[in-house]
């Protein structure tokens, strides 16, 4: 039976739970911290002035590894993880909240003050007994009128299986951070957002079921999420594919529209398509060498800068100004990309050509 507890934690318990490893900021129904710093230093002004903020929701568990009891935030990761950051010296509070102790971190503040942070009371629900569909369910309705969730954000919140942890897995491996920040394909914030496991999740789709519909990621992550046979397969054929992207064609990738998400999504399944084929593909066939591509590459680039780009490349075109998340622009677009991998020096130069022609 669920039961809920109202209770009263300062901030010096949150910390001490936090230290001894029995606070866990993001459990598997919880999304990632998306606050900006300006939002976060505007929490601990709030606290630091003594105001109240809004309370949050704790589920009692028991630590796995440990045995021990341990606390799961379903509401209030966000909050709990600037308190927290600003305790250990990661956070300051920005002068623009505070001209009094504006741009110090805690140990820069006056003792006084730094004791009330300490005891400073949050107002918390504790949770027991509750199963993980009642926590999802209860965390649905907490932010219904918060901000809003976007759609990965829900899935991460809804699915805890086999390919929702796959597609986590491949997006935060260090080799694929690298990736993230040596190609430029995603911002901070849309990192902060979940938008490369996003990208992750719908690549993986490519290769089990071939080129698909965004909207088809959902049911993936139903459809997969207890069982997902040829995980290794797909796990080993996106790795392989980001590798090749990342170590010869990071240079064109950076400095033109292919970093753009919708042409990024279409560069690595043509990869993994000539690598070892996906189902209704074209491949395998042999990879043309890193710097020939990077000038097919910049050629496509320059051409479609024109005020008016020829017409065989019209089609390609127009596919940035359509729905470029459905399957007939992708498809479109994996038919040029597949040719640039994979065709001779002497064919790409008649393709080209062809493409290019004015007459």
């Amino acid at each position: 039976m669920t039961t809920y507890t109202r209770t009263i934690l300062n901030i010096g318990e949150v910390i001490r739970l936090w230290d001894r490893g029995e606070l866990i900021l993001q459990p598997k129904f919880q999304r990632r911290a998306a606050w900006e710093e300006d939002a976060r230093s505007y929490l601990i002004d709030t606290i630091v002035r003594g105001l109240p903020m809004p309370k949050v929701y704790l589920r009692r568990t028991v630590n796995r590894d440990t045995g021990l009891t341990a606390y799961e935030v379903v509401d209030g990761q966000q909050r709990l993880r600037a308190i927290i950051d600003f305790r250990k010296g990661k956070l300051a509070l920005r002068k623009k909240h505070n001209a009094d102790f504006g741009d110090a971190a805690f140990n820069n503040l006056p003792d006084p003050t730094q004791r009330e942070f300490m005891e400073y009371e949050i107002s918390t629900e504790l949770i027991e007994g509750a199963t993980d569909p009642e926590i999802w369910q209860l965390f649905e309705r907490l932010n219904t009128y918060t901000l809003t969730l976007n759609r990965q954000e829900r899935l991460n919140a809804k699915y805890f299986g086999q390919f929702k942890q796959a597609a986590y897995q491949l997006a935060a491996e260090k080799e694929a951070l690298n990736a993230w920040e040596k190609l430029r394909v995603f911002s901070n914030r849309q990192i902060a957002r979940m938008k490369e496991v996003e990208m992750t999740s719908d690549i993986m789709i490519a290769i089990i079921r071939g080129i698909s519909d965004m909207a088809d990621i959902r049911k993936a992550y139903a459809d997969l999420d207890e069982e997902f046979p040829n995980k290794e397969h797909v796990m080993t054929t996106f790795r392989t594919a980001l590798s090749f992207v990342t170590e010869h064609l990071s240079e064109a990738v950076r400095i033109t529209r292919f970093r753009r998400l919708a042409w990024f999504y279409s560069l690595m399944v043509s990869v993994a398509d000539a690598q070892v084929g996906i189902p209704n593909g074209s491949g395998p066939h042999d990879i043309q060498s890193g710097p020939k591509l990077c000038q097919r590459m910049y050629s496509i680039e320059k051409a479609l800068k024109q005020e008016e780009p020829p017409p065989g490349l019209e089609e390609l075109h127009d596919t940035l100004s359509r729905a470029t998340s459905h399957v007939a622009e992708r498809r479109i677009r994996h038919s040029y990309f597949y040719k640039m991998l994979t065709l001779s020096e002497h064919d790409w130069h008649s393709y080209w050509g062809q493409l290019t022609a004015t007459g």
